[in-house]
């Protein structure tokens, strides 16, 4: 199975988000996906498909997703992405409260998706205990669920492992999965 799939780029990004195409996914999906790890490898500014299996040597990897029903691979396309559509992040941070290593994410997020608050949630976090120098920034790069949360939750940044920061997302005071990000220079 193929599936080409359409985006745009939010805000003045001129990179496909892992937020928007973490959505399509779920969408994709149906039904409530469980058990979800998805990894973002690779920056593009392309439209991609889904494979449901083994992308190909030419084939670009941009990322992977998987969860209790089965394995997709995401692949870039030769098609430039070539819209934008608006995105606020700073009025979804708005929204969070920092509590030393812990940023608590409310119920409501006003018309946001969950990993959208999510990812913008654990990079505020790390923006603030963990500061990085000019020309670095934390990027987004693995997200493990064991479904997506549907209310209030928390992440708490929990540990380094080597270039990468690991935040535990909590909801309803427990565990649900693990948000990974890294540095991009």
């Amino acid at each position: 199975m193929r599936s080409d799939r359409h985006f745009t780029f939010k805000a003045k990004r001129d990179y496909l988000h892992s937020t928007s195409l973490f959505d399509d996914l779920v969408a994709f999906r149906g039904a409530s996906p469980r058990q979800i790890d998805f990894r973002f490898s690779h920056k593009t500014g392309k439209q991609v498909s889904y494979l449901d299996t083994l992308p190909g040597p030419a084939d670009v990897l941009v990322a992977e997703w998987s969860d209790a029903d089965g394995r997709l691979y995401v692949v870039e396309r030769n098609e430039p992405i070539r819209e934008a559509v608006g995105y606020d992040e700073a009025a979804l941070v708005s929204r969070f409260a920092l509590d030393g290593r812990t940023v608590h994410i409310p119920a409501e997020l006003g018309g946001f998706s969950r990993i959208d608050a999510l990812v913008a949630g654990f990079k505020h976090l790390l923006q603030q205990v963990s500061p990085l120098d000019a020309g670095r920034k934390h990027a987004f790069v693995r997200i493990r669920l064991a479904h997506v949360p549907e209310g209030a939750t928390s992440i708490t940044y929990a540990r380094d492992i080597g270039a990468f920061s690991q935040g535990d997302i909590l909801e309803d005071g427990k565990l649900l999965g693990q948000i990974f990000f890294g540095i991009w220079t």
